[in-house]
This record gives C-alpha cells, sequence and structure tokens, in this order.
C-alpha cells in the first residue's frame, strides 16, 4: 500500500505519524475520515502491528461501523479483530468482562431513560422528598452532571452537607447507586464512570488494557467530558500512542487594528512589553503592558460587527466583549427563557415595554419579571411583530421548546399552573435547548438578562456578583478597582462561607452579605471562584463600568445582536455605542490576542475588548486546546487541503459561500492542479438548456474517455427533470433519477405523519393546521383562523385553545362539535401513544378519522395507490419495531426523519444520474451539470426577501459545485416555461459570485437572433443585481420583478432591448454628485428607496439603493431611471 500515491502531503504525515502523541485538526472536506482509514491500514498492513492492539473511538454507532468497513475493504477480515467504536461501547465491552471486580454480576442491565426516571423516583419517595420542591428531572440532570465530572455518590454527599437542597439530591443520588447495585444495573452515565472507577480501583486491569491498547485514535476530540478524557489518559498513559482528531479556535484575525492611543497598529506586529490603550473605568483609559502575544491558525467562522456610529470589528464567536440590553423604539425579541425547575421556553416581546408611566424599560426586564424566572437569550431580533411571531413559531417548532407561559397568576390564560407544571415536567426542554445553543452560536454561559437574587418561598436564586471597574480609583495604578459581592440570606448557607473563612455582615432582616475590593483583576476573579466552590448552588454575574455611568456585561461576540449597546472609544474617552449589524464571514489565517496583566481588556478597531485567557467554552474545548501541555512532544498536523475537487472547482466553492454569513464552514484548499475552468452555458430556452447538455455527454462519450455514471445533472426542484429525461430519451441516453417525490414526501404519507407529530407533541401547529379538516369534518379555513387568531392573543398553542373551545368567541355549534369529536380522537391516541405499538397506533388512527374509509369510497384510480402507500407506512412502522431498541412513537418519527432515496443509489450502474442538489450530498461525480442557475429558480424567488432562505440556497449551491471532481458546468437559460407560460429569468447571483479568473462561457450560436447574442463575451462584468438579467459575462440591471409574474417572450425581448438604453432624460435622472450615502431616490419601476452604498467599478458609478417595497438593489447610476426625491 503506497500511500504516497493515495493521500496528499498533511494526510500522509497524519496516517503515518504512528508513534507518539498526535492532534490532527481536520477542515471539512479535508478527508478526516480518508485519514483515519488509511492510518489504520497503514498500522495493520505496512507496520505489522496487531489489529487487536488498536482502540478506535468515535462518537456514533454509525460512523464506527461505516469506518471499520472501510478499513476491511482495504485489509480484509483482520479488521473483524479491532475495537472500533464509541466511548460507550467500549466501556461496556469492558465491563463485561471485568465489573466483578466492582461487585456486580457480569449480566449486569443497562437502564434506559424511562428505567432511570422510574427508580429516581422510587428514590426520591424513600428519601422523604417532597418532588414539587425537587424534581426528578433535576435530579436526574445533576447526578448525570456529577458522573461525567467523575464525582461519586459518597464525594457529592461530603462536598454539600452544609446545603440542604443539595444534600438531599446527594442522598438521593447515594440510594439510587445502592439500588443501581442491588438491581445488578448501570445507568448510561455509569459506563464511564465506573471503568474510570474500574481502572483506578485495579491497577492489574488497566495495566492489562494499557498493552492490549497500544495505539489509541479519538476522533472530534474537542467534544470530549472530563469523563471521556481521563478514561483516554488512563489507556494511553503507557505507551503515549495516542491520534486525537479535532478543532479548536481563537480569537482576533489578522489585520485587526489595535490602539496604542497616539496610534493604530495591527495586532499580528504587537510584541510583549509593547503598551497599549486599555479601558480604566468609569469612561477613562489608558496603557497597560503586554504580557503574552497569543497567534494560532485558524479557518472558520468570524463575527463581524458594525456600530451605528461606524465602527467595525471583527472576532471569532467565542472571543468575549462587553455589551449591554438598552432600550431601542420599534424592535421586537424574539427570546428563550429558563426558570428553575421549569425548563426552558420560547417567547417575543417588544423591545421597549412600560412597567409604570413615564417608566420604559427593555421588554425582556418586564417578561422576566412577570414569569419569575432566572434568565433570558434574544434568539432574534425582528422588525415588526408579524415577523416575531413567525420565528417564534419557528424556533419553538423546530426545537421542541413551548410557547406557553411559567407562571399563570393573574394573566388571562387558560391554562392552570398545575397544567403548566406538568406541561414542563414532561417536555425535555433542556435537550431542546442545548441543541438550540449550539446550532445558533450562542452560548448558554452568558444570558442577554439574569433575574436578581432572591430567596422567597421555595426559589433560591443566589448570585456572586463581580463589577470590574466600579470602586475608587487607584492613585498607583491609574485605573478603578473592582467590586465582589454576594447578598442573600440562610443560616446555612452563612455558616458554610464563615467556615470557609470569608467575612460575612449582616444586612437588613435575615440578610447577610460578603463583599470586598480587589485592585488586582487575576485576584478578583480567584476570590469569586472560591466562593462559587464553597457553595454550588450559586451563579456568577461579571460586568464592567466601563463608561462613566453604565455597566456592561462580558458578552462573546458570538451573543452579541443588533440594537444593543457596546463600549468603544471616542478621542480616549469610553461611551456607549449601539449595534447595527452582526454579519459572519468565513476566515483563513492566523488569529491573536493579547494578555495585558491587572486589565485583562485593550482597544482594538475603536471597540473594548477582553483577553481569550477566561475561554467561554469550558473544560471540553481546552482538551484540544491543552493538547500539547498534556502530552509532551506532542506532533500537530493540520489537515487544510480538500483531496476531491479541482483547485479551480474548490475556488469557485468557496467564493459562492463566503457570501453566507450564519454557515460555521471552513474554507478549503486543494493539492490538484487547477484543472479546467467552470464552463458557463446561456441558452435561449429552457429546451436548449437540455440539447446543450445531452450533446456535452454525447462529445465527451464518443471520444471514449468518459463512462455514462460519471455524469451528473444537478437541480434544485424535481420538476425540472423532465426536459432532460425527453431529450435523453431521444438521443438514447441512459439516465436514472435519484430521488422524486420520495415516500414520505406523497401526501397521503405527510398526512398521517401530521397526526403522528401532533400526538407526540401536541404544541405542533403546523401539523394540527394540516390535518384539523383532514379527512373533511366541517372545520374549514374560516373556522380555523378564528382559533388561532384567539391562541395568538392568549399565548398559547392552538391544541391548548382547542381544548377550551367554547371560550373561542365567533365559533358554530357545528364547528364546536366537529372540534370536540377531533379533539377526542387526539387526546385518546396522546394517553396511550407510550402504551401501544405504532403500527397499531396507526391502523387505528386510520380507522378511527376515517381517513381510510374515504379512501376506499373514492373512484379516483390514485386512490387505490394512496391505500397501498398507506399500508406501506404500516409495514414501516413494524420494520421500525422489529429492529429498534426505542420502540416510542417519538423514535419512529425521528427515524423517519431520516429516510433519504439517495441511499438506494448504486454506483456500479453505467448510466447518466439525474438528481435535486439536496439529495446529491455526499455523491461525487467526474462531471456535473448544475442546471437552471437563474434568480427565481436557483436560488428560488423566497430567497430574495428571506435572508435565511438565500442563505440555504447558497449552502445548497456550494453542495452542488463540490460534487464535481473534474469538470463543472454551469447553465441557465433567458425563457423557460414555467406553468406553460413563457417568463424569462436573470442569470443566478450565484454565478456570479464565482470569481470572474475562474469561468468561461461556452461560445455556441444560439438558435435565432436573441439579445444573448449580441452581448461580448468579454464585456464589462457587473455582478450584481439580486433580479437583474445576466447574459453570458454580462449582468444587465433590474427593470422588472421578473420571477414573480410570467409574461411573453416578446414582452422580455423589448425589456431586455430597453435595458440596454441610458434612462430617458426627461426624468431629470439623478447625477453623480447627487448620488450619496442617505439621499432618497424614486425608481421608475420600484419605487422610493435610500442609497444605503455608493462604489466606482471599471468606471462606472454603482449604487446600493433600499427601496421600500422591493428590498435591496444594486444599479448601474447611467443606466438606471433614478431621479432625487
Amino acid at each position: 500500500m503506497d500511500l504516497k500515491k493515495l493521500l496528499n502531503r498533511e494526510q500522509y504525515e497524519a496516517a503515518t505519524a504512528v508513534d507518539g502523541p498526535v492532534l490532527v485538526l481536520a477542515g471539512a472536506g479535508s478527508g478526516k475520515t480518508r485519514v483515519l482509514t488509511y492510518r489504520i491500514a497503514n498500522m495493520i498492513e505496512n507496520l505489522n502491528i496487531y489489529p487487536s492492539q488498536i482502540l478506535a473511538i468515535t462518537f456514533t454507532n454509525k460512523a464506527a461501523q461505516e469506518m471499520k468497513e472501510r478499513v476491511r475493504q482495504l485489509v480484509g477480515s483482520e479488521a473483524d479483530n479491532m475495537w472500533v467504536s464509541t466511548f460507550h461501547s467500549s466501556c461496556v465491552r469492558i465491563l463485561r468482562r471485568e465489573i466483578d471486580k466492582l461487585g456486580y454480576n457480569k449480566n449486569f442491565t443497562i437502564y434506559d431513560s424511562a428505567d432511570q426516571k422510574t427508580l429516581i423516583n422510587q428514590c426520591i419517595k424513600e428519601v422523604g422528598i417532597n418532588d414539587k420542591d425537587i424534581t426528578d428531572k433535576e435530579i436526574i440532570s445533576k447526578i448525570g452532571a456529577e458522573k461525567d465530572n467523575l464525582v461519586s455518590a459518597e464525594e457529592y454527599k461530603k462536598k454539600n452537607e452544609n446545603n440542604f437542597r443539595l444534600n438531599r439530591i446527594a442522598e438521593v443520588y447515594l440510594l439510587y447507586q445502592k439500588r443501581l447495585k442491588e438491581n445488578n444495573a448501570l445507568d448510561f452515565d455509569d459506563l464511564i464512570f465506573k471503568t474510570v472507577e474500574l481502572f483506578k480501583k485495579h491497577e492489574d486491569v488497566l495495566q492489562f488494557y494499557q498493552r492490549k491498547f497500544r495505539y489509541i485514535m479519538i476522533d472530534e476530540y474537542q467534544d470530549t467530558n472530563k469523563a471521556q478524557y481521563e478514561l483516554t489518559r488512563l489507556l494511553a498513559k503507557e505507551h503515549k500512542n495516542l491520534c486525537v482528531v479535532g478543532d479548536d479556535d481563537q480569537c482576533l484575525p489578522e489585520g485587526t487594528m489595535v490602539n496604542l492611543g497616539d496610534k493604530v497598529v495591527p495586532i499580528e506586529t504587537i510584541r510583549e512589553n509593547d503598551q497599549v490603550l486599555c479601558a480604566g473605568g468609569n469612561g477613562s483609559t489608558l496603557k497597560g503592558t503586554v504580557e503574552k502575544v497569543l497567534k494560532k491558525p485558524y479557518r472558520g467562522l468570524m463575527v463581524k460587527l458594525a456600530t451605528v456610529s461606524g465602527k467595525v470589528v471583527k472576532a471569532t464567536p467565542n472571543h468575549l466583549t462587553f455589551a449591554r440590553l438598552n432600550v431601542q423604539e420599534e424592535a421586537y425579541y424574539v427570546y428563550l427563557m429558563f426558570k428553575r425547575g421549569m425548563g426552558y421556553r420560547i417567547g417575543q416581546t417588544q423591545s421597549v415595554r412600560s412597567r409604570k408611566a413615564g417608566d420604559s424599560v427593555n421588554g425582556m426586564f418586564v417578561r422576566l419579571n412577570q414569569e419569575k424566572a432566572d434568565k433570558m437569550w434574544i434568539l432574534k431580533v425582528c422588525k415588526d411583530k408579524s415577523e416575531a411571531t413567525y420565528y417564534e413559531q419557528y424556533f419553538s417548532v423546530k426545537y421542541g421548546i413551548p410557547t406557553a407561559v411559567f407562571y399563570s397568576k393573574d394573566r388571562k390564560i387558560t391554562l392552570s399552573q398545575v397544567q403548566l407544571d406538568k406541561l414542563f415536567s414532561e417536555i425535555n426542554t433542556y435537550e431542546s435547548a442545548d441543541r438550540l445553543f449550539e446550532e445558533n452560536y450562542l452560548n448558554e454561559d452568558y444570558p442577554h438578562h439574569r433575574a436578581n437574587a432572591v430567596i422567597r418561598g421555595n426559589t433560591a436564586r443566589r448570585t456572586v456578583n463581580i463589577n470590574f471597574f466600579s470602586c475608587k480609583k487607584s492613585k498607583e495604578a491609574n485605573y478603578y478597582s473592582h467590586r465582589i459581592s454576594l447578598i442573600t440570606s440562610g443560616e446555612k448557607v452563612k455558616a458554610n462561607m464563615e467556615s470557609a473563612g470569608f467575612s460575612v455582615r449582616k444586612e437588613k432582616s435575615d440578610t447577610w452579605r460578603i463583599e470586598t475590593e480587589r485592585r488586582n483583576y487575576d485576584d478578583t476573579e480567584d476570590f469569586a471562584k472560591k466562593i462559587m466552590q464553597t457553595q454550588e448552588d450559586l451563579d456568577i454575574a461579571r460586568k464592567a463600568k466601563l463608561t462613566k455611568d453604565k455597566n456592561f456585561s462580558f458578552m462573546p461576540f458570538g451573543n452579541i445582536k443588533p440594537t444593543m449597546s457596546i463600549a468603544v472609544c471616542d478621542n480616549g474617552e469610553i461611551v456607549e455605542d449601539v449595534v447595527k449589524t452582526i454579519d459572519f464571514e468565513y476566515y483563513d489565517g492566523y488569529v491573536y490576542d493579547l494578555s495585558i496583566p491587572y486589565l485583562r481588556q485593550y482597544i482594538c478597531e475603536n471597540v473594548v475588548v477582553h483577553n481569550c485567557i477566561y475561554g467561554w467554552r469550558g473544560a471540553d474545548i481546552r482538551n484540544i486546546l491543552d493538547f500539547e501541555k498534556d502530552y509532551a512532544n506532542a506532533k500537530v498536523i493540520k489537515l487544510e487541503e480538500n483531496y476531491r475537487s479541482k483547485g479551480n472547482i474548490l475556488k469557485a466553492a468557496n467564493g459562492v459561500i463566503k457570501n453566507n454569513p450564519h454557515e460555521h464552514f471552513k474554507l478549503l484548499r486543494t493539492r490538484s492542479e487547477d484543472g479546467n475552468k467552470i464552463r458557463l452555458y446561456r441558452s435561449y430556452s429552457d429546451m436548449e438548456e437540455a440539447e446543450f447538455v445531452a450533446n456535452e455527454i454525447k462529445k465527451a462519450m464518443d471520444s471514449g474517455d468518459r463512462t455514462y455514471k460519471d455524469f451528473a445533472v444537478l437541480y434544485r426542484t424535481n420538476a425540472q427533470s423532465r426536459l432532460f429525461e425527453d431529450i435523453f430519451m431521444k438521443r438514447q441516453l441512459p439516465y436514472r433519477i435519484i430521488g422524486g417525490l420520495k415516500f414520505y414526501d406523497r401526501k397521503e404519507i405527510k398526512d398521517i405523519m401530521a397526526y403522528l407529530k401532533l400526538i407526540c407533541n401536541p404544541l405542533d401547529n403546523i401539523s394540527l393546521k394540516r390535518i384539523i379538516n383532514v379527512p373533511k369534518r366541517g372545520i374549514g379555513g374560516t373556522t380555523v383562523d378564528k382559533i388561532e387568531k384567539f391562541s395568538n392573543e392568549i399565548e398559547e398553542c392552538i391544541y391548548s385553545s382547542l381544548l377550551d373551545i367554547q371560550n373561542i368567541p365567533g365559533l358554530t355549534a357545528r364547528n364546536v362539535s366537529a372540534i370536540n369529536k377531533f379533539i377526542s380522537i387526539i387526546n385518546s391516541f396522546v394517553i396511550r401513544k407510550d402504551e401501544i405499538k405504532v403500527s397499531t397506533l396507526i391502523e387505528e388512527l386510520l380507522g378511527q378519522t376515517g381517513y381510510l374509509e374515504e379512501l376506499k369510497k373514492s373512484n379516483d384510480l390514485q386512490d387505490e395507490t394512496r391505500i397501498e402507500n398507506l399500508q406501506e407506512l404500516v409495514s414501516a412502522a413494524v420494520d421500525f419495531e422489529n429492529n429498534s431498541e426505542d420502540k416510542t412513537l417519538a423514535a419512529f418519527l425521528e427515524k423517519t426523519a431520516l429516510v433519504a432515496d439517495v441511499d438506494n443509489y448504486d454506483t456500479g450502474a453505467d448510466s447518466i444520474v439525474m438528481m435535486t442538489v439536496h439529495s446529491a450530498k455526499g455523491l461525487e461525480f467526474p462531471v456535473v451539470f448544475m442546471v437552471g442557475m437563474e434568480n427565481g429558480i436557483f436560488p428560488g424567488a423566497a430567497s430574495f426577501t428571506d435572508f435565511a432562505e438565500m442563505e440555504e440556497s447558497r449552502r445548497l449551491a456550494y453542495v452542488g459545485i463540490t460534487r464535481a471532481k473534474e469538470q463543472l458546468y454551469m447553465t441557465s437559460a433567458q425563457t423557460r416555461k414555467v406553468f406553460g407560460r413563457t417568463v424569462a429569468y436573470g442569470e443566478s447571483d450565484f454565478i456570479a459570485e464565482v470569481p470572474r479568473e475562474l469561468k468561461e462561457y461556452v461560445n455556441i450560436n444560439t438558435k435565432g437572433n436573441s439579445t444573448a447574442n449580441k452581448f461580448s463575451i468579454t464585456g464589462n462584468n457587473h455582478e450584481s443585481s439580486m433580479q437583474g438579467f445576466s447574459f453570458n459575462n454580462r449582468d444587465i440591471p433590474p427593470k422588472n420583478t421578473v420571477f414573480n409574474k410570467g409574461f411573453s417572450t416578446k414582452y422580455a425581448e423589448s425589456i431586455l432591448e430597453a435595458d440596454m438604453v441610458p434612462a430617458k432624460q426627461d426624468l431629470i435622472p439623478l447625477t453623480e454628485s447627487e448620488a450619496a450615502a442617505g439621499r432618497k431616490v424614486k425608481h421608475s419601476k420600484f419605487g422610493e428607496g435610500t442609497i444605503v452604498a455608493v462604489s466606482k467599478k471599471d468606471g462606472n458609478i454603482n449604487l446600493t439603493i433600499a427601496f421600500k417595497n422591493m428590498g435591496i438593489k444594486n444599479l448601474r447610476l447611467d443606466l438606471a431611471p433614478l431621479q432625487l426625491i
């Protein structure tokens, strides 16, 4: 096996670095899986290492199976002798052999979450805890967290003897572990915990596995927790042949300008002992000394923050700055709220609310107070209530987090407090919130608003407050000192603090305080941490008084939202500035941070930023950041080359995706030669486009260099395949379609799946509205609108409103009767969903709803097929029940959501492949045709009014481009038939985003005297225009919203011709001197707008204009019919 021929330089280095500790930092598409596979194969085949000495850890069983299969293909059956599995699976194998040494039987049972909950509740009763005071959910979460941190029940009990609440949880923890052992059972968190315990208590067992696993590989190392880290450390301690794969990130990009007081310099020029400008507190500034400069390579997401005053700074999402909420008019927030003992909910509020006359405050403050909740995070800043309502539902449905309130007292809602408590106790919002935080780049540790400390009834909220730069100014140091305070009550907590050596002062009533002042920043942090370690249920809030009158919270750049305020430097003074926009960019280069002792912050791009020393990701990410410290002489290898695609293809993909602000995607490079340019073809019609593709394939086949399976035709929607099918059949070109209308996309299947989703999650308004009148039961659209309006007014889900149908005004007796029958059916299944099989549930659902009977009565031949499809759905449920450990309805819905026709793709069949871009994920072809690349097709029309849609379209374009290994075509048509009408579309913006030097137009004459033939290929390339016509290498400024309505070919051509004529003089056109940002203008087609940017390119004046009703347009001054208002 010659790895040098199989891998690029970096991959080869990683695959052959076998001895000693190795850290591999891998980017997307850089061949990580390939490297791990060949690394194992190299060890077995070339280095004669026994497979049984290899342990490879992945984070999913599927990944483990795939890796083992790949190795098997390279080295044969020897691969079966190595261990490739998850942490938990490996631990199960070890414990099955060795757990008797801990007093368990080797046939132990692994409890699932239901078993665990049952046992925990038994223990709660035995200990005598009121489950209203401390819920089973809280206890299970706490025990799981302690096991992940390797804290035993005995240690937890000892640590919390002086904390009543945590001591009670400790009692349950102790009893729970006792009962588990009595039942010869482990829970999921025990698997790693007990394996580490086994290794530490029995040195002979550890040595056996150290000898056995001489070579260890861990994938996704940045995701390991303390228990996984410790297990890895113990196993690798003897031989230290440990290879871990992961990613890291740090802080400010190269080129960031750092303020030195009298000048600014790039951050990469800063050296140790240099003086930089820092905030000193209360608006003051001073110079701090650089103790250390940190520098690391980084490829990934970068946050770009711009303020109202024009300041712009970029940083990695984890980098800390200082921010605060303020009172901003005309905005709405969609938020995530947390309340201890309840969980998370999603809601919306106006940015400004009034608590009393003349007292305007941020709406987040009012909402949190109403709910008596603990923390809030802004998910989305919206321009109006309509947009806020949309995103409220979007986040709720996507993540399964309720919009119902926590607290019902004195509020006009239907649900009682008992029902609300039940709702939040039965829905695991914690897990859903974790996913929401991760996918939206939010750090849970830094809420946008948190409640004040309080001890009231069963509520105990204690917060250690650090307020940096808020005390008196030191004459020697010339900056303000820092305050640490804890104000609370409770005699046991007080005694606990006193015994730990803290000075406690009595306050009013029964409260007391710990309060002190520190001049040294690090001493302040250390003092606060000691308080936190003494009492476990404490929260911590860090602020800094940077301006004369405002405190700013510590906040990662990834958490900053528009309308928030940050601390900036103006003329040597720290003042407040408002965030105008937040964008995300992709960065490939070095990043830097400065260590400034005593001050721990500095000013770059005139924005105050924190040191990255106190990282917000905690211990997990430090596993990878500190790898070189933990393992001396560790070798660090960076996989940065994409091995699949030719250079030009990859550059084209990067050119497109870098315009997407909200995706964690790495820009990569390739070692392959540049290869051919991207070939662009602009046809007169969609039929001509299909003929061109067929001709190109036939020419390549005639040359004898290709097989049919080398070609793929990718489109955005399945409807686009018809013309290509017709042409390919005429030319006798073999093809097959992957995807089409998938089984789970068929109407009857989607209907029944909507029923199942509603039964599983009654908060799902989308599913409810789909089937409330399917089959028809007299609940029409008008009735549904009334119900939905009422639900919005009382801030409840539709299902909850239907439970109290008599409260909804305007419904007829017939409506009420039909709704009650519908609710009765759904309720019966909600109650029984966990008691009956999914297949039985579907069969009974088809019968009770009358859905199947309606199809049987129909004379439509298609309905016979629909009945067969529903029968197949029942069969699918039976297969699921026979092959799944988790047989719940929720598990069935999760499984069906992952079904994809692309799994049926046979790579051996010699035929052209046709599929949607979405279906092509994970596949590669030597030659790819991306067809229908027009604004309104790809990207679709919705993309121009919804930035999220545009990002998704661009993401798909990236996927499509990178499916090509050797040659990529991007084709478009001037006119095409849509619903039988001829319409005209402009060339896709995504083509314009491909760098000019990477693309070439195919110079083929089209039929007729089309406008396209009149334009020079080498003409001026004005690469913009969301709705502009783009022919060959030239984009014509827009004159009509072409993809909202169809029009005749003749009319289309007349518009195209007119676009080449300058604006009519009687419009009194806008002059160059008048074209300035902020000016109001009027366009003959688009109406009134505001110029937001002016730029010059190739001698032309280009304007970016925000039109009131048409969005943002990019126009050329000399061509656009504009006049000054």
